[in-house]
């Protein structure tokens, strides 16, 4: 996880337009992490266009500033702010934070969507690649509600990203469902810690999905094929069909909610998960690891 760690020069709120919308999220500020593209950038939407100032986070300063102006030619009323800076990086999420409740005096929600998989079966793995993808998919969040709780108020909510890999086994995600089996759980603990404060945690379990059109980009291709045959539903999800369950979690709809995981998944978790290793590391490899063999 790379980004620069100096909080003082990178981590910056950029800008916002003048007009709050009169939403039922108006007068309330959000920080969004992995913003930049996909369920991040969708959730920022989300809130925004409910009248929630909305500060995206991401590490990359050039896409970053395309999502937020993304999002004010699409929402002009929106307030939006960016902060360049990693999620994983403890004063960066803290600098992350404190602007986020410097927007409207006070934070309300955060919502941390930072996390992606390794496809790569556990045979194959080295310990420190599989330090990084549980730092990258459990501490993120860890760092969020750990920082993100002692500034809000009452009614505060916090959403996490999971994944449909928690409730489905499959060659190549097995430390990417461990990563978000311990976020999970780490929900319902916050959840209950945090309930006297009357701060909120939650998360949403995604099944597979893509920004439309991906799936016809030759490395998705195979993946997506396999995926959308084994979703009751039939297709691959969406960002926006994951920002609403966040919007959903993160507004006064859902107040009497907390410790929970909703799957938006397409009903991924009533069937096995697809194996579409074959295409990723070839079939001879991938006989060997189906016996016990590390592939030589």
């Amino acid at each position: 996880m790379g980004g620069d760690r100096n909080p003082g020069s990178d981590h910056r709120l950029i800008a916002w337009s003048n007009t709050v919308a009169d939403r039922v999220l108006a007068g309330k500020s959000a920080l969004v992490t992995g913003a930049s593209q996909g369920i991040g950038l969708a959730s920022a939407r989300a809130l925004a266009q409910d009248g929630a100032s909305v500060v995206i986070m991401g590490r990359k300063a050039e896409a970053l500033a395309v999502a937020r102006d993304d999002l004010l030619a699409s929402l002009p009323a929106a307030r939006i702010g960016m902060v360049v800076g990693d999620a994983g990086d403890e004063a960066a999420m803290q600098h992350a934070l404190a602007l986020a409740r410097d927007m409207e005096g006070r934070l309300d929600i955060v919502v941390s969507t930072v996390g992606g998989p390794v496809f790569k079966p556990i045979l194959m793995r080295e310990a420190d690649e599989v330090r990084a993808e549980i730092d990258l998919n459990f501490m993120t969040a860890f760092l969020a509600v750990r920082h993100g709780a002692p500034l809000m108020q009452l009614g505060g909510a916090i959403v996490c990203v999971s994944t449909a890999a928690v409730t489905q086994t499959s060659f190549g995600l097995g430390i990417y469902a461990a990563a978000k089996a311990a976020l999970e759980r780490f929900v319902r603990a916050a959840a209950f810690e945090l309930g006297g404060a009357g701060v909120r945690v939650n998360a949403v379990r995604p099944g597979a999905t893509l920004p439309a059109g991906a799936e016809d980009r030759p490395e998705f291709a195979a993946m997506a094929a396999a995926f959308t045959a084994g979703t009751p539903l039939g297709r691959l999800g969406r960002p926006d069909d994951i920002a609403r369950v966040v919007r959903f979690l993160a507004g006064p709809e859902s107040g009497w909610v907390t410790g929970q995981t909703l799957s938006a998944d397409g009903g991924m978790d009533q069937v096995s998960g697809p194996d579409f290793m074959d295409a990723f590391f070839g079939k001879d490899t991938m006989d060997q690891i189906r016996a016990g063999r590390v592939p030589g």
